[in-house]
């Protein structure tokens, strides 16, 4: 009696354990004896091998299962695992189903002994983990792929990139970095959608890829930038290797409704070498090197190794709006006035400033616009600076101009008149202010202008009616439409520098700047010269009927409080 009642109360803890084991998703419970055949076998086991329960008692595994061709198992591992009596551990094997699907198990089993340590069989449990094991296929996939071109993520490859550095200092072998920024890309975008330039950019990515060596690693940065690593190669070998990407993606077309798109790319090229520090380094001279590309006409290839002064140059221009955040906590940027005078002055014209912009670096020393504002619209930034400067101008005007209720002028950029919110901000700071919106004038460039005019002529309106005016800045440096200024409701056109400087010894500049004037007048806009350096240029501008002039003869720049 006894007896009975251990045997089945070890039945009850089986069928504990196997309940246990089920919960926690086991699919077949099993058992082996001393001599390793199937002593025990429960669950879904027709659905595996085929076979009923009772078919699975008294045969070996490796015998059994050997001759079923569509389980892959490693039965040589198996062997040497059980000949030595060690746990089953993580032991895994795939199934073809009859659907020439794929399904994946791993079996966990312990070695047996009794009392005296005898060897008494094994006993565990199988569990299917193709779920599990294509999740983790997926996301070690998404952690290593970019999901929309199948190319190296930008993670991934930055640690190519850093093997590559680790070669060359190494080995003292020698590759290339390439970083491929397309050009016309947005116009895609904006046109078509995003689902066609998703499209275009899959199609590029297998473009580039059939055109490079197996060798090289071709990876996705982010948006419409791609980075290259040619091994073994040198700047020459790599600079052939780009003209012909180059080639290619300006052969490539996509076609949406009845528009045909094509695209092209500027490719930055830096060498890594021995003597190459850090991978971030070199792709950040990569970047430069692609965006100085763009900058000489787009579609060709800049190698940062013989223009170095002009990428160290723009390290630091980096370096200046890397935080503007922070600049403008630390009281770094500031205004200074010039003053820009009438002509002819009767005493009854207000006066009127342009408000420009300054920044300093922690050591003090001043960092002018052409070195930091460039970069900042390029890096998305200068929407923040841009409401930094209305915001102080606000602030300051009750100081320093109220009383004689000037006009003041501030630039803003492209980036800030398209946007939406910048327009939001700027209508209720201006209502909030003690400042009336015919003392402010906007000044924006002229390219600016143009480029997205439904977008300025928006802005326009909705600042004039809060009274402020405009002024159309740099022209004759652009296009220099007058047609466009008949869509522009401008108040002042600002006369580019570079015209005005060579009025005295150049014809051709003085008919420009005397053709822009008479149109200017002509539809009611006031003129204003820039860069009046000294008196025969005032002269000069006199005798054209300039209405104002902007320059040292005039006044120089004067720093204001914020």
């Amino acid at each position: 009696m006894r007896k009975r009642n251990l045997i089945n109360k070890a039945l009850a803890e089986n069928e504990q354990r196997y309940k246990d084991l089920a919960e926690a998703g086991a699919n077949v419970f099993w058992e082996l004896d001393e001599q390793l055949n199937y002593s025990y076998i429960s669950g879904d086991v027709e659905d595996l091998c085929g076979l009923k329960p009772a078919e699975f008692l008294g045969h070996y595994p490796p015998d059994l299962h050997n001759s079923n061709s569509s389980l892959d198992v490693d039965w040589e591992l198996f062997k040497r695992i059980t000949a030595t009596k060690q746990p089953l551990k993580n032991f895994t094997f795939s199934l073809r189903d009859r659907h020439n699907g794929v399904r994946i198990f791993r079996i966990n089993g312990s070695p047996l002994f009794n009392q005296e340590h005898k060897f008494q069989g094994y006993r565990g449990v199988k569990q299917e983990i193709t779920a599990e094991q294509n999740l983790y296929k997926k996301i070690a996939y998404q952690a290593t792929y970019d999901d929309l071109t199948g190319l190296l993520n930008r993670r991934e490859f930055n640690e190519k990139l850093k093997n590559s550095v680790q070669k060359a200092q190494k080995y003292r072998t020698e590759s290339v970095l390439c970083y491929l920024d397309l050009d016309r890309f947005k116009i895609v975008n904006d046109t078509a959608g995003h689902s066609v330039g998703d499209r275009l950019l899959s199609e590029l990515a297998q473009l580039l890829q059939t055109t490079i060596r197996k060798e090289d690693t071709l990876g996705r940065l982010g948006g419409d930038e791609f980075g290259l690593i040619l091994e073994g190669c040198s700047i020459s070998e790599a600079e052939q290797v780009c003209e012909q990407l180059i080639f290619a993606i300006n052969n490539y077309r996509i076609k949406w409704k009845n528009v045909e798109f094509d695209v092209g790319v500027s490719i930055g090229m830096v060498g890594i070498a021995q003597q190459s520090i850090d991978a971030a380094e070199l792709l950040s001279r990569a970047d430069l090197a692609c965006y100085q590309a763009k900058n000489l006409g787009r579609g060709r290839v800049y190698i940062a190794e013989n223009n170095s002064s002009e990428i160290d140059l723009q390290q630091t221009q980096m370096g200046h709006i890397a935080n503007v955040s922070q600049a403008i906590k630390e009281n770094r940027f500031y205004l200074v006035k010039q003053s820009i005078k009438p002509m002819v002055d009767d005493g009854k014209q207000r006066l009127h400033y342009e408000l420009l912009l300054r920044l300093k670096d922690r050591a003090g020393n001043l960092i002018t616009p052409e070195e930091f504002i460039p970069v900042a619209e390029r890096y998305g930034v200068i929407t923040i600076v841009d409401r930094w400067v209305l915001k102080t101008t606000l602030d300051s005007y009750p100081r320093y101009f109220a009383d004689d209720k000037a006009l003041v002028s501030i630039n803003l950029s492209g980036a800030s008149i398209n946007d939406e919110r910048f327009t939001s901000f700027a209508i209720d700071l201006i209502k909030k202010s003690q400042v009336p919106g015919d003392c402010l004038c906007f000044e924006i460039t002229e390219t600016a202008a143009i480029s997205q005019i439904s977008h300025a002529q928006k802005f326009i309106a909705t600042m004039k009616d809060l009274g402020v005016k405009f002024a159309l800045d740099d022209f004759g440096s652009g296009v220099s439409s007058f047609g466009y200024l008949k869509n522009l409701s401008v108040d002042y056109l600002k006369i580019d520098g570079s015209l005005v400087k060579a009025i005295i010894n150049e014809d051709y500049d003085h008919a420009i700047v005397n053709s822009i004037n008479e149109v200017a007048h002509l539809m009611g806009i006031k003129t204003i010269a820039e860069f009046v350096e000294n008196d025969r240029i005032l002269k000069r501008l006199g005798d054209i009927n300039i209405d104002y002039a902007q320059g040292y003869v005039m006044g120089k720049p004067v720093a204001i409080a914020s």
